[in-house]
């Protein structure tokens, strides 16, 4: 069965640049309910514009807590 983590994301376009020159390899946020996800930092990408990414998103993990998607709510 698959967990849903929603959480808001606030990153600076530079912040975004860490991700693509390999600086950084994951993302850690706070999901609404208070826990605390990691995930892949290259299933940002599609969100990243010229002033980076904001918005609420919403994370589906399957069973083993395995990421499987990323979509933006807003």
């Amino acid at each position: 069965m698959a967990k849903y983590f929603q959480f808001q994301l606030n990153l600076t376009y530079e912040q975004c640049m860490q991700y693509y020159q390999g600086e950084v390899s994951a993302i850690q946020v706070m999901a609404l309910t208070g826990q605390t996800v990691q995930f892949p930092a290259e299933h940002i990408r599609p969100y990243v514009n010229r002033l980076g990414v904001q918005g609420i998103f919403e994370m589906e993990v399957d069973n083993f807590n395995k990421f499987k998607s990323l979509k933006k709510l807003n």
